[in-house]
């Protein structure tokens, strides 16, 4: 397996998948590190209780997405992964007022992920909750993907994430 070309193979099948309100750069600097792919949206919507009843306000969503090359991924390495997740949702995540959620997710593209990892992976969460303020909350999702063995590993959020990056497998 040739890493480097199966690696950017991903990433561009993974923007031209998105949804069409992403708007992706590659080489993108998001705390410290170069993202290979960044994308992200927001979306605004009126404010609804159960869905249905308008409560004369807007609320804001924002999803990021970094996908990053990771090709031997240990359960070290994997730590450190983890900590520069949780510094880039607090560099991205800047609730304001009108504020519902934000999704941070951080994809990892590897050989292959062993056992221990994981199982490492999946005990990982994180995120914020802004509710005493009126902000919402925030979370983050993790991914491992495997080109050796074209799997996808999540934490136990990345259910959604895994769901958007197995076809691309």
């Amino acid at each position: 397996m040739d890493f480097p070309s199966e690696f950017v193979a991903l990433r561009d099948r993974l923007a031209a998948a998105q949804d069409e309100r992403f708007i992706s750069r590659q080489n993108a600097e998001v705390a410290g590190r170069t993202a290979a792919l960044l994308s992200y949206f927001d979306m605004s919507s009126e404010r609804k209780l159960l869905g249905v009843m308008a409560l004369g306000g807007v609320g804001h969503a924002y999803e990021y997405r970094l996908m990053f090359a990771a090709p031997a991924l240990s359960e070290h390495a994997l730590a450190g992964w983890w900590e520069y997740a949780e510094a880039a949702e607090r560099e991205l995540v800047q609730p304001g007022r009108n504020h519902d959620f934000s999704l941070v997710s951080v994809i990892l593209v590897t050989d292959r992920v062993e056992k221990p990892v994981q199982k490492a992976l999946k005990k990982l969460q994180g995120g914020r909750d802004f509710s005493s303020s009126g902000q919402g909350w925030s979370s983050v999702q993790m991914a491992a993907v495997s080109l050796e063995e074209r799997r996808v590993y999540t934490n136990r959020v990345g259910a959604a994430l895994k769901n958007i990056l197995k076809p691309l497998l």
